[in-house]
């Protein structure tokens, strides 16, 4: 029997993919920096979801683990690069060294990765962090001590700026951003904590109007200057001025949290099942979302909402397309290639 899917799930991965397509279409600024609260962290909470302990201590359930939750990702992964590497370099005409360092750079990840790849880092972090949080909640079933362990990597990642002591292709970071895991494995152990514990009152009126006014109230504070803060995941950029541990551990969780609330009242809008398939194709999307940006700018196209439209729409368009041609490309194969067997 196939678990029905929660359909505001869907509807917060859409807001956050939309976030994360706009935050790259606008030039930087308050807007941009607003976005930057809560687009990843968002993410990583959802991946925390569907998490679930397994046997430490035995080999097959580690096995069972990466082809369930790494294999797959990791092969688009190389082959999404591999593609949107070459379709940058085919565009501008870069040569041969240019084409060969970039390849090389899939490897190494994180920081390294730019252009059309610079949201990979992302499926970096994520892999590590969903493999760090389960082995966590695998190895000790402590509430006390898996929380202890997560807000000490959050504080340690709030002590240092970046990684100054090893440079890979002249940027200071570690490979696949590791260095990040601090940050996104707290915000992935909450995603875990909220959603095998008491989850529905994010569907409650109350804590939805509380949440939106916590925003909303950080919003208008932030305008008028009352405060400073700068987040960029991938940069490891958290600028404040208040304690760095304080904001980092808070603003993105109510910012995350009353984006979630809002996708439980959108279930109830005629727009749901729109933003329930973009929330579905959140990863193609976010693969793709640069290099159609680009495309797009090169194409005379200046209006953003235009540029963040074609950016978020084509990928689901070749999704959506793809499933009934390999169909029905399977099925008109098939009696030859029984006829071949034979």
């Amino acid at each position: 029997m196939l678990k029905k899917r929660i359909e505001w799930i869907d509807i917060a991965k859409a807001y956050g993919i939309i976030a994360v397509v706009f935050g790259h279409a606008l030039a930087s600024g308050t807007t941009t920096n607003m976005i930057y609260w809560w687009h990843m962290p968002l993410f990583f909470i959802i991946g925390g979801f569907f998490l679930k302990p397994i046997n430490a201590n035995k080999i097959t359930a580690w096995k069972h683990f990466f082809n369930k939750k790494i294999y797959k990702d990791l092969e688009i992964y190389f082959i999404a690069g591999i593609i949107l590497i070459l379709t940058y370099s085919m565009l501008y005409n870069r040569d041969w060294d240019y084409l060969i360092n970039h390849l090389s750079r899939l490897i190494v990840g994180g920081r390294t990765l730019n252009l059309y790849t610079s949201t990979f880092w992302f499926v970096n972090v994520y892999l590590l962090s969903i493999a760090a949080v389960t082995a966590l909640i695998s190895i000790t079933k402590s509430r006390l001590i898996q929380i202890g362990v997560v807000l000490s990597g959050l504080f340690l990642a709030t002590c240092y700026d970046k990684i100054d002591w090893l440079t890979l292709y002249n940027y200071q970071t570690m490979p696949w951003n590791a260095d990040i895991v601090l940050i996104a494995a707290f915000f992935t152990y909450i995603g875990y904590l909220f959603f095998h514990t008491n989850w529905k009152w994010i569907e409650k009126p109350i804590p939805i109007a509380i949440l939106l006014t916590l925003a909303g109230t950080l919003i208008f504070s932030y305008l008028n200057g009352n405060f400073n803060f700068e987040f960029s995941m991938k940069s490891h950029l958290i600028q404040t001025s208040s304690p760095k541990f304080l904001m980092i551990s808070a603003i993105p969780l109510i910012f995350s949290f009353a984006v979630m609330g809002i996708s439980t009242l959108t279930t109830r809008l005629p727009i749901n099942w729109f933003l329930s398939i973009v929330g579905k194709h959140t990863m193609i999307i976010m693969y793709m979302h640069n290099a159609l940006l680009d495309i797009t700018r090169h194409a005379g196209i200046n209006n953003v909402l235009t540029q963040v439209t074609i950016a978020i729409m084509v990928p689901v368009i070749i999704v959506t397309l793809e499933k009934p041609i390999s169909e029905m490309l399977t099925k008109q194969r098939g009696p030859y290639l029984d006829n071949y067997a034979l």
